[in-house]
């Protein structure tokens, strides 16, 4: 059994870990992933001309590093993966922290990292919203006795078609609010939403939301998606909304989301717009 570290991969590795982690997540029911782009460290055992077990590392802040690991049922049990942690971490600065994720219904992975002395921190949720399942709320039940009305507040939402890092990306942004959908060929991911401190409790946010989840799942996002990016051209909601009716008739993709289960507020808000939970991840602390 051969060990090796690199700080990129490769097509043929790309290829084999690929392979790998398809048997793995066929075998335990989920749907991580690798990350082939956004880590820097990689270590991996091969066995036979293939690869059988790797662990990853993204720098996060400081310290603190994201490790995601797998290793092919038909290897398990024989240490590779503390093998390669410990491999690993001698690589890392001194005191460095590691944060794993592992999806909640597989009892074997959680067992894995407590057993190396990890620590279930936190869950968070992937939900989905499919373009039939999309309802708007109504936000007059919103209010808090504020006399500022979240519909009076929603005036100019401003759209951005940009390139982030070699990701197309779609801001819609008013100037109370700012929400992020990375686009792919199959779904939308939704980021980055934050309301203005002075706006929240008021239905605004509720409003915000709802209003650019209209525009996105009623295909009217098409008009953007197909503009030049020169890096970044601003349109007003209303422009978005015409242009729509006249641009391809692309289908409306899904929207995909990660949030803290401890996030209250924002899973309610979710839920109401028609969000569903897929999967729960648990993080732990090592």
């Amino acid at each position: 059994m051969k060990l090796h570290r690199v700080h990129s991969l490769d097509s043929s590795q790309i290829r084999q870990l690929q392979t790998m982690v398809n048997k793995c997540t066929d075998s335990d029911g989920t749907r991580l992933s690798f990350p082939f782009d956004e880590a820097d460290l990689f270590l991996y055992f091969e066995h036979d001309g293939s690869i059988v077990s790797a662990i990853a590392f993204i720098p996060i802040e400081g310290l603190l590093y994201e490790c995601s690991a797998f290793t092919d049922p038909e290897f398990r049990g024989h240490g590779h993966f503390s093998g390669l942690l410990d491999a690993g971490i001698d690589e890392l600065p001194e005191d460095s922290e590691l944060i794993f994720y592992a999806d909640k219904g597989n009892s074997a992975a959680a067992a894995v990292l407590e057993a190396i002395g990890a620590e279930m921190n936190s869950e968070e949720h992937m939900m989905k919203l499919l373009p039939e399942n999309f309802s708007i709320i109504d936000c007059h039940s919103s209010q808090t006795g504020s006399d500022v009305s979240a519909l009076d507040l929603i005036a100019d939402i401003h759209s951005e078609c940009l390139n982030l890092d070699g990701t197309l990306t779609l801001r819609f942004h008013s100037d109370h609010a700012v929400i992020n959908f990375s686009v792919f060929p199959s779904h939308y991911y939704l980021y980055g939403f934050e309301v203005e401190k002075s706006c929240r409790g008021k239905g605004y946010g509720t409003k915000f939301l709802s209003t650019v989840l209209a525009q996105l799942l009623n295909g009217n996002a098409a008009a953007i998606e197909h503009s030049p990016l020169s890096p970044e051209t601003s349109y007003h909601i209303s422009d978005v909304r015409s242009a729509g009716a006249a641009a391809d008739n692309t289908a409306p993709r899904p929207v995909l989301l990660q949030v803290s289960g401890g996030n209250a507020p924002a899973l309610t808000l979710y839920k109401k717009t028609g969000f569903r939970i897929t999967e729960t991840l648990c993080c732990y602390l090592y």
